[in-house]
């Protein structure tokens, strides 16, 4: 784990960075996949009071949302890391939306998906490129972040 300003920033995920939108996808097997957002995404967006999460069986494209998100200062889709299926959506979460920002790495996962082309996932960013990313967004941003 890589703490940057007080973003965590787990070193074993993949990510999917576009602009100011970070994913992260934990690869549970070859096809299938775990999706949140990261430490970073969570403290941009603030407190987060609404999610909704794409049902069971939706087939989403690779940077098409798998869920929306509403805080007091931010409301938009959280993107799919690659294209697939969702498989499960995490139902505490929609219950309970601060769990995104509590627990953005475990309990704040938001999909399961069932992933459609695995050399998608070689295009996300890991290990050192991801860090260094993730740190360039972070100090552009001038973020420090904090949980709830």
């Amino acid at each position: 784990m890589v703490t940057e300003s007080n973003c965590e920033i787990p070193e074993n995920l993949l990510y999917y960075i576009e602009g100011k939108n970070t994913v992260w996808a934990k690869q549970e097997s070859s096809d299938t996949i775990l999706v949140g957002i990261t430490d970073i995404a969570q403290t941009m967006a603030g407190k987060v009071v609404k999610v909704r999460i794409k049902k069971k069986g939706i087939k989403v494209e690779k940077g098409r949302p798998v869920a929306t998100m509403e805080s007091g200062k931010w409301a938009g889709p959280v993107p799919a890391p690659v294209s697939g299926e969702v498989i499960e959506s995490n139902a505490a979460v929609e219950k309970d939306p601060v769990l995104v920002n509590k627990d953005p790495y475990g309990q704040g996962w938001l999909v399961k998906m069932k992933v459609n082309n695995p050399e998608e996932l070689k295009q996300l960013y890991s290990g050192n490129n991801a860090v260094a990313k993730l740190k360039e967004l972070i100090t552009s941003e001038k973020l420090s972040c904090k949980r709830l």
